[in-house]
């Protein structure tokens, strides 16, 4: 199949290192620029924050590394989501204009925002609906993308001309464009959210499966259960959607990344979660309006969505590494 072949899984792989050291690079220029800003401009507490932002690379730097612990990091990362109220030293949503910018303390381990809320605690609660979103958007592509390209891989004839001649059509659009536009017909809320996602992704799912089920569906044992007499959805559910699994479940854990920064991006753009949510993007986007007065207050959930995204890039590659050694080696 065409994204398991060597050239391209090869390629691929340079890319993600590369996307990951360019992140980084990136991050390490923006703090420079910050403290280089801070000195100029005689912002207090230039050292204390510069050091504290330089450690914060640091966990950046370990916790992206390849290893076969990418799974767990993005499992902790969930469980602290879902603990959050435990964990959130305060309340989010509770606000103290006089304590507005606070400084890093014990007491406010990332300072407060704009309106004096615990950043460390929107941040803990902005993993719900970060990483919700996100999945619930895959599980929506999935399963849409599956259904019509196992229809299309297996029935072929009318019904493939109809799904690929659609997927065709669909793939012919910038796909963030079509978010704006769904998003912009809909009306902005977070179900909308979910759906222009779904609605961009599902025809590339689908070409991809339908590439899947062609190459399984003249396959001995496929072929055994026509001849016997077992039913089409026999075939369809117990042959052709466990043999090509595995290659869902790298393709979902991959994109999950981009579900994240494609949320994250509309709630930046104030067309996905809205205040007063915490989300990692909404946060960026409160945050932009304070960038030079305040820069360091776009650090905390910049950072966290690098953080998740390379988990779960790293986690793909574990997961093909797992599921197909094989080819790997090869």
């Amino acid at each position: 199949m065409l994204f398991r072949s060597p050239i391209v899984r090869f390629f691929s792989r340079i890319l993600n290192r590369v996307t990951i050291t360019v992140v980084l690079v990136a991050l390490q220029l923006l703090w420079l620029c910050w403290v280089a800003f801070a000195i100029t401009t005689g912002t207090g507490r230039v050292w204390v924050n510069g050091l504290l932002n330089a450690l914060s690379l640091l966990i950046v730097l370990y916790l992206v590394r390849k290893d076969e612990n990418s799974a767990y990091k993005v499992g902790w990362i969930a469980l602290i989501g879902i603990l959050a109220p435990l964990l959130a030293p305060h309340d989010p949503y509770v606000t103290d204009i006089l304590n507005k910018f606070a400084p890093y303390s014990l007491e406010y381990p990332l300072g407060t925002d704009h309106l004096g809320r615990c950043v460390l605690s929107r941040l803990i609660y902005g993993i719900r609906p970060t990483l919700g979103l996100a999945l619930l958007t895959m599980l929506g592509t999935i399963a849409l993308g599956a259904l019509l390209g196992v229809m299309a891989g297996y029935f072929r004839g009318v019904v493939e001309e109809v799904i690929m001649r659609v997927v065709d059509v669909m793939l012919s659009f910038p796909s963030q464009i079509m978010v704006f536009a769904v998003v912009g017909l809909l009306g902005i809320n977070v179900q909308n959210v979910i759906i222009a996602n779904v609605f961009i992704k599902w025809a590339w799912y689908a070409r991809m499966i339908r590439t899947g089920v062609m190459q399984y569906r003249d396959r001995n044992f496929v072929q055994f259960s026509r001849c016997v007499g077992m039913p089409e959805r026999f075939i369809l559910f117990r042959h052709l959607l466990p043999s090509i699994t595995s290659d869902l479940a790298v393709l979902a854990s991959l994109d999950v990344g981009w579900a994240i920064i494609n949320i994250s991006t509309l709630s930046f753009l104030g067309l996905g979660v809205q205040a007063p949510t915490p989300e990692w993007g909404a946060m960026l986007n409160e945050a932009k309006d304070v960038l030079t007065s305040n820069p360091t207050q776009m650090i905390a959930p910049g950072i966290a969505i690098v953080v998740l995204v390379c988990c779960f890039n790293l986690m793909g590659d574990a997961l093909r590494d797992v599921l197909d050694p094989k080819e790997v080696n090869k």
